[in-house]
């Protein structure tokens, strides 16, 4: 029997919330994927020193806790960067890429070739389907680059297809291709990975629940807004079930279908290829733009392709998108960047109809003092679209040796020892933006608030691990004290959670609802679906 066949046309097919698949590099990665502004094999040899001197950095550090020399001495920078040049000499196929020494005048020259058009894009030689319930990690190889076009199929194994819809969508791809898509679809049968329904309410469900101008916070930095019928997602990074912890999550396919997801910058709890993966691909995605770079870029086009995605659009700062009557601007993103790389990066500013929501993630001063307020960002914001009346933000506080950050290596070697931000939002500095928002409520959020994710992370905080996070968070601002620091300009505080709903009340003031039950993972999933058998025979 037609593999097709073998599930009726008209009921919905979808993947299970416990299942997910993740693509697997045709090749070896490089040190840094997807970032563009320098040859690929140029990064390599600059992490290849970095990798070397790593030792020798640990020793350092060693040192300055032990007290036998300080941060602030000199002579380490001048130690660090002779062992540098040291470790390029001695190999010749780094003197390739780099050029670095010690000038008669006593600086210290270093330098490597820049390449605005080079990026590291990877290619995708297969994927792994991953079964929680049923512990199984199951490959399916590509026999050409074929991950765009996985990517698109996938997008209809949501649940709000039918089974002939689906079949039509792998025939119209091609005889050779339908064979391939035959071949993943039967795996996923075989191996139980499949949703069948004869109906799909979930869309309905969502607006029966929620309704215009409602931000529904669906965890970490992951935001949902509905203008009217459209719903717009921010930074969906989601857990299918069980993939972190040992309750069920918000997954992508127990989500609304959006209207655009909009990225604002390039850390992988904000990009998410395996969240977008499991999408459909006809949706407009804005990612930062390279016209707003200096000198490096994240290459979201060559990722997002390669995911399938067929509408990826650039926005640079001050541009905006649209949908009905909602207006979303991109607005400049600072900091969180230990090692002042500089990469584009996007905030955004929904503007509807009189009432104004900032999305503002993990941004805040640079290295140098930089920052929405200095700029005057806010300021000129308020005076064209008015009083910001909701801001979501980072409260996290991180410094970070600089040689222990993602880029270290692309940083000048004499101040791999400096400490720098990596996310420095001070009760202060967040007060100071919600008073020049002219805010009436301000969110917390971006660092978990449900306990599907991983707790592990120096930015995630959990109730499952109290005295994790007094041990984080020991020297920072206390996050609730940011209450009282609001209050004399009558802004409220809120520490975020998953499934807070945030609607617009009277004055500009916003409505909270914790909307669990209605909306908890297990509840969605049984709308069209009965309870799984590993539910029911849980005491």
């Amino acid at each position: 029997m037609n593999p097709w066949n073998t599930i009726d046309a008209n009921l919905f097919v979808g993947l299970n919330p416990w299942v997910w698949t993740q693509l697997e590099s045709a090749e070896p990665p490089g040190p840094f994927p997807f970032l563009g502004g320098v040859a690929p094999e140029v990064v390599r040899s600059l992490h290849q020193v970095h990798e070397i001197m790593m030792s020798g950095i640990e020793t350092a550090i060693s040192d300055i806790m032990a007290k036998r020399t300080s941060l602030d001495d000199p002579q380490t920078s001048r130690l660090l960067e002779d062992a540098y040049a040291e470790v390029v000499a001695s190999r010749p196929g780094l003197q390739q890429h780099i050029q670095c020494g010690r000038k008669p005048d006593g600086t210290f020259h270093w330098n490597y070739p820049k390449n605005p058009s080079a990026s590291d894009a990877m290619t995708y030689g297969g994927l792994r389907i991953f079964n929680a319930v049923a512990h199984q990690a199951i490959p399916f190889g590509f026999d050409r680059p074929i991950g765009p076009k996985v990517g698109h199929f996938l997008g209809f194994l949501t649940g709000r297809h039918t089974m002939g819809e689906i079949q039509t969508v792998a025939q119209a791809s091609g005889r050779d291709l339908e064979s391939q898509l035959l071949r993943l679809f039967t795996l996923l049968q075989d191996h139980d990975c499949l949703a069948v329904s004869a109906q799909s309410t979930l869309e309905h469900h969502w607006r029966q629940v929620t309704g215009d101008q409602d931000v529904v916070h669906i965890g970490h930095a992951a935001l949902m807004y509905r203008h009217r019928e459209h719903f717009v997602w921010f930074d969906p990074w989601l857990m299918p079930w069980f993939a972190e912890s040992p309750v069920p999550s918000l997954w992508s396919n127990l989500l609304p279908r959006p209207s655009a997801i909009f990225l604002t910058h390039d850390h992988d709890d904000h990009v998410d290829p395996r969240t977008l993966y499991h999408v459909p691909k006809d949706i407009p995605i804005i990612v930062p733009s390279r016209r707003n770079r200096t000198t490096f870029h994240y290459d979201y086009l060559s990722l997002l392709r390669e995911l399938g995605f067929t509408q990826v659009k650039e926005m640079a700062h001050g541009e905006s998108w649209r949908v009905g009557e909602v207006e979303i601007v991109s607005v400049p993103f600072y900091g969180e960047d230990p090692c002042d790389v500089e990469l584009p990066r996007n905030c955004y500013l929904i503007v509807d109809r009189g009432r104004n929501v900032l999305v503002h993630a993990d941004s805040g001063p640079t290295n140098d003092g930089r920052s929405a307020l200095q700029n005057q960002v806010m300021k000129k914001l308020v005076a064209k679209y008015g009083p910001i009346q909701l801001v979501f933000a980072s409260q996290q506080q991180l410094k970070e040796v600089r040689s222990y950050a993602a880029y270290a290596c692309l940083s000048h070697p004499g101040q791999w020892l400096d400490v720098g931000e990596n996310g420095f939002l001070t009760n202060g500095y967040l007060s100071e933006l919600c008073q020049t928002a002219q805010a009436k409520q301000f969110v917390s959020y971006a660092t978990g608030g449900a306990d599907w994710y991983p707790d592990h992370l120096s930015f995630m905080f959990s109730a499952r691990n109290p005295a994790r996070t007094a041990l984080l968070t020991a020297h920072w601002d206390p996050p609730e004290a940011l209450m009282q620091d609001l209050e004399p300009f009558g802004c409220r505080y809120h520490p975020g959670q998953a499934l807070d709903v945030f609607q617009p009340g009277s004055q500009g003031e916003t409505t909270i609802r914790h909307l669990f039950d209605q909306l908890a993972p297990v509840t969605l999933f049984q709308l069209d679906h009965e309870s799984p058998s590993f539910l029911r025979n849980t005491p």
